[in-house]
C-alpha cells in the first residue's frame, strides 16, 4: 500500500483517490465519540460531531473533503454528510494541504508557515494562505519568499532540462501552468501585505520581497531554453490534442518570447533585463512613497467653514485647538467640496498634488526613459506601440484618435458648465467680500462642481449622506449581488484576517450550493494602508496541480469614513458608487471558472477590465436599486422622494468637466509613453490647460502621485474606452429586460465574468450583446450626439 502510493506520489496521480478508512485503532478517539452539541451540516441542520471541538466540525457541503487538522500534522478530517470523522495518516507521512491527501513527510511543510496558520484565527476550508499579518515577522516573509523562489528555479531547471527530442505537456507545459497558479497564491501573501499590514518592518519586507521575486521572473522569463522547449512542444502532434485554455497558454507562452526579450542576445540581452529589473524596482519604490506618505497640515475650525461638522470631529487635535488635516480621502474630498474658504482648498489642493514630487518625479522621468529604450531594442516604435499591442485598441492610432475624438465633444460640454460655476464663484465672491478673478482655479474645481449640485439638482450631500450608513449600503448591495448573480453570502467569525476591522465571507452558487470562494472586505483608513480603492485576487478559483478546482479567494481595500460614538460611518453617494464599482471587481474574481490561472478572473485585456465594473456602477442611479441600498441611519426610513429623484436627475450633473479630468489622465499617459523623456512637471501643467482651460498648481506634478502610472502605463485610457463597453451592455440587457432580472444577470455572470481572460473581450461582448459593440448608449450618457 505504501510503496503504490509513494510512487502515485512521484507520478503526480491524486493519491486522495486511493485514500480508504484507516483502521479503527488508527482512529481519534474521544470519550464521547460522537457529540451533538454545536455541530451542523452544510444545510445547517445538527449532525453528530467529530469529536467534542465544535470549531472541527464539517460546513463544507461536498460528500467527499479532507480538511488537515491544524493542530496536528498526522491527523486530517474527511467530511461524509456534513459530518467530520477523524482519521490518522500512516507511518511515515503528514497531511498535506497542498496534495489534500497524506503525503511523505519530507514533502510537507509542517511547523511553518502552515501550522502557524491557526495561530490567531481559524483557516476556512479551501483557503491556502494566512492573512493574519499580525502573526508574521519580516524574517518569516523574508524565508518563505527564498522558499519560493527556489521552487520557481527548480521547476525552470527541469522544464529547461528536458532532452528537445521528449517533450511533452506533462514534463513542459503542466509544471509551468501550475508554476503560475502556485507562486500566485503563495507570493500573493507575501506581496499583499505591503498594502494593508500594521507593522512598517513587514511591509518593508513585502517591498523587498515583491523586488526579489519580480527580478527572478525576469531572469525565468529570458530562459531560452524552457522557451524552446516550449516551441519544441508547439510542434508536437500532442499540442494539437490540447484543450482550448491550453493551447490558448501556449499561443500566448510563445507570442510573449519576443516580448520578453528572448530573441536578443549578448550586451543588447544584458542591457533588457537590467533595464527591465530597474523598471521594476522604480514602480515600486513610486507605488511605496505614495502608501507611506503621511502629509497634513492644520487649521483653525473657522478656516474650515462648510465642511460637515462629523467630519471636523473625526479630525486630531493639536495643543493649540487647530484640527489635523490629512490627504487621506475621508478628509480630502469633503475638503476640497465644501470648504468655503478658498485658501484652505489651495491648501488642501497643493498638499494632495505635492505628494512625493521630490521622490517620484526623477523616478517617473526615469521610468519614461526606460520604457522607450525597452521598446526600442524590441523594435517597437514607442512604448505605448509595446503596452497596446495586446490590447483591445491594438494600437497608439486608435487610442489617440478615440481620445481626440471624445475630447472636442466633451468640452463642447464642459464650456457651458465652466460658465455656470464661474457665475457661482462671482457671486460667491461678491458674498465674502473678496476679488472675483474671472477663473476657476485647480482648487475651485471639485467645490464650484459640488454647488452645481447643490443649487441646480437641490441635491443636499450632507442630509443625503444620512441615508447611505455603510452597513444598510453593504447589506443592500449584497443582497442586489446575490440576485443577481445566482450567489449566497455568509458572514464569517473568528478568520484569519490582518486587522479586526477586516470583515470575511463565504461565497456559495445558490443553485447548487457549492462553496466557490471568499472575499475579505477592509474598508476604513489607518496609517500605512493602501490609500485608493482597489481589488486583489489573492486566490485563483482555477484547477490546481492535482486537477482539483481551487477556491477563489479576493478582497477589497477601500478608505471609507469610520463610525463616529453618535452615528455610524456614513457614505457620500460617490463612495457608495466606487463600493460597488470595487466590489464588481470581486466578483469578478470570485464568478470566474477557468481551468488555468493564468486566465483566472480579472486577467484579461487591460482596457476591457474595468468594463464590468464600470456596468455596475449603474445600479447606483436606478431608484429601484437606491431604495435596496439606503435608508436613515437613525429609523431606516427611505430617502425622500424628491431627494431620489434629484439624485438620479444629477448624474449628467459637471459630465463635460467630470469626463475631461479623465481624458487629461489618460492623454498625459499617452503623452509620457510616445516619447523618450519629458519634463513631467511641464507636460502636466500645459496639457490640464489645454484640456480644461485651468492652471495646475506650481510646485506640483500629478505625474509624481498618479499611481496609475505604474502598472495602467499607456493603458489609462482603458477607463473611458471600457465605458463604451459598460454602458452598452447595461442599456442593452439589464436596461430593456430589468436590472434585477436574474436570467440577465446569469448571462452576465455566464458570459462576461466566467470566462476570465480565457476569451478575448470582443467575443465575450459579442455573446452578451448578440452583436459587435457600438458607442450609441455610451454617447447617449453623456449627453453626446451620436
Amino acid at each position: 500500500m505504501l510503496l503504490l502510493y509513494g510512487l502515485l506520489v512521484h507520478l503526480g496521480i491524486p493519491a486522495s483517490s486511493l485514500l480508504l478508512p484507516v483502521p479503527s485503532n488508527l482512529v481519534l478517539t474521544y470519550d464521547s465519540p460522537f457529540s451533538t452539541e454545536g455541530c451542523f451540516n452544510d444545510l445547517g441542520r445538527a449532525v453528530p460531531c467529530a469529536n467534542a471541538n465544535p470549531i472541527d466540525t464539517c460546513l463544507h457541503p461536498g460528500e467527499d473533503y479532507y480538511q488537515e487538522n491544524p493542530a496536528n500534522c498526522e491527523e486530517y478530517y474527511r467530511c461524509v454528510a456534513g459530518v467530520a470523522y477523524a482519521y490518522k495518516c500512516p507511518l511515515g507521512t503528514l497531511w498535506s494541504r497542498e496534495a489534500s491527501a497524506c503525503d511523505w513527510d519530507f514533502n510537507v511543510q509542517c511547523g511553518g508557515a502552515s501550522a502557524a496558520a491557526s495561530v490567531g484565527g481559524r483557516r476556512y476550508p479551501g483557503i491556502l494562505s494566512n492573512y493574519d499579518y499580525r502573526q508574521m515577522t519580516p524574517e518569516a516573509l523574508l524565508a518563505e519568499n527564498e522558499r519560493i523562489m527556489q521552487v520557481m528555479k527548480d521547476v525552470y531547471d527541469n522544464v529547461g532540462g528536458v532532452p528537445r527530442e521528449g517533450v511533452n505537456f506533462v514534463n513542459v507545459i503542466k509544471p509551468l501552468i501550475d508554476l503560475d497558479g502556485d507562486v500566485h497564491t503563495q507570493s500573493g501573501v507575501l506581496t499583499f501585505a505591503t498594502n494593508v499590514a500594521l507593522d512598517k518592518a513587514l511591509r518593508d519586507a513585502s517591498v523587498e520581497a515583491d523586488k526579489k521575486i519580480t527580478d527572478l521572473q525576469i531572469d525565468l522569463s529570458l530562459r531560452n531554453d524552457v522557451f524552446q522547449n516550449i516551441k519544441a512542444f508547439a510542434e508536437t502532434e500532442e499540442a494539437k490534442s490540447m484543450n482550448y485554455e491550453q493551447q490558448r497558454y501556449v499561443e500566448e507562452a510563445l507570442r510573449n518570447g519576443k516580448r520578453d526579450g528572448l530573441l536578443l542576445s549578448g550586451d543588447t540581452l544584458e542591457e533588457f533585463k537590467k533595464n527591465k529589473k530597474k523598471i521594476s524596482e522604480l514602480g515600486i519604490d513610486f507605488r511605496k512613497c505614495l502608501g507611506e506618505d503621511k502629509s497634513h497640515f492644520y487649521a483653525e475650525e473657522k478656516d474650515l467653514d462648510g465642511v460637515p461638522q462629523d467630519v471636523i470631529e473625526s479630525m486630531e487635535k493639536d495643543e493649540s485647538g487647530k484640527r489635523k488635516v490629512t490627504t487621506k480621502y475621508p478628509h480630502y474630498h469633503p475638503v476640497i467640496k465644501n470648504c468655503k474658504n478658498p485658501q484652505t482648498r489651495f491648501i488642501m489642493e497643493k498638499l494632495m498634488q505635492s505628494r512625493c514630487v521630490k521622490e517620484n518625479t526623477p523616478r517617473i522621468e526615469q521610468l519614461i526613459t526606460l520604457r522607450q529604450r525597452q521598446a526600442d531594442i524590441l523594435g517597437y516604435p514607442t512604448h505605448a506601440a509595446f503596452v497596446q499591442e495586446e490590447k483591445m485598441a491594438k494600437n497608439p492610432e486608435n487610442v489617440q484618435k478615440f481620445l481626440t475624438d471624445l475630447t472636442s465633444k466633451l468640452q463642447i460640454l464642459w464650456k457651458g458648465e465652466k460658465d455656470t460655476m464661474l457665475d457661482l464663484k462671482k457671486s460667491e465672491a461678491a458674498e465674502l467680500g473678496i476679488e472675483f478673478n474671472g477663473k476657476i482655479a485647480k482648487e475651485d474645481f471639485w467645490y464650484y462642481a459640488n454647488e452645481v449640485e447643490k443649487k441646480n439638482y437641490s441635491v443636499d450631500k450632507e442630509k443625503l449622506k444620512e441615508y447611505f450608513p455603510l452597513e444598510t449600503v453593504t447589506a443592500g448591495m449584497m443582497e442586489i449581488y446575490q440576485r443577481l448573480l445566482g450567489l449566497k453570502f455568509t458572514k464569517l467569525a473568528g478568520g484569519e484576517v490582518w486587522h479586526d476591522e477586516v470583515s470575511m465571507y463565504q461565497v456559495d452558487d445558490k443553485a447548487t450550493g457549492e462553496n466557490i470562494g471568499y472575499f475579505y472586505m477592509d474598508l476604513h483608513p489607518r496609517d500605512g494602508k493602501y490609500g485608493h480603492a482597489a481589488m486583489w485576487d489573492l486566490q485563483p478559483g482555477s484547477l490546481d496541480k492535482h486537477g482539483n478546482r481551487q477556491k477563489a479567494v479576493a478582497t477589497m481595500v477601500c478608505n471609507f469614513p469610520k463610525p463616529e460614538a453618535d452615528k455610524p460611518a456614513l457614505l457620500e453617494h460617490r463612495q457608495v458608487q466606487t463600493f460597488f464599482h470595487e466590489f464588481g471587481h470581486v466578483m469578478h474574481g470570485i464568478c470566474s471558472r477557468t481551468n488555468i490561472s493564468t486566465f483566472f478572473g480579472t486577467n484579461v485585456e487591460g482596457d476591457f477590465v474595468e468594463a464590468p465594473s464600470q456596468m455596475l456602477e449603474n445600479w447606483v442611479w436606478e431608484e429601484e436599486s437606491l431604495k435596496m441600498m439606503s435608508g436613515h441611519y437613525e429609523d431606516e426610513s427611505p430617502i425622500p422622494a424628491d431627494l431620489l429623484k434629484n439624485l438620479v436627475a444629477s448624474k449628467s450633473a459637471n459630465e463635460g468637466g467630470k469626463s475631461l479630468r479623465q481624458m487629461y489622465f489618460a492623454t498625459l499617459d499617452m503623452m509620457l509613453h510616445t516619447r523618450g523623456q519629458a519634463d513631467t512637471m511641464l507636460v502636466a501643467k500645459d496639457l490640464y490647460m489645454d484640456i480644461l482651460g485651468i492652471e495646475r498648481i506650481d510646485g506640483t506634478n500629478i505625474a509624481a502621485n498618479l499611481g496609475h502610472l505604474i502598472g495602467y502605463d499607456a493603458g489609462y485610457y482603458g477607463y473611458m474606452w471600457s465605458k463604451v463597453f459598460s454602458q452598452d451592455m447595461f442599456a442593452t440587457r439589464f436596461a430593456a429586460e430589468g436590472i434585477l432580472n436574474p436570467k440577465t444577470g446569469m448571462d452576465y455572470r455566464n458570459m462576461i465574468l466566467g470566462p476570465g481572460g480565457s476569451l478575448d473581450g470582443a467575443e465575450m461582448l459579442r455573446n452578451f450583446l448578440g452583436r459587435d459593440p457600438n458607442q450609441e448608449a455610451f454617447l447617449k450618457s453623456k449627453g453626446l450626439e451620436l
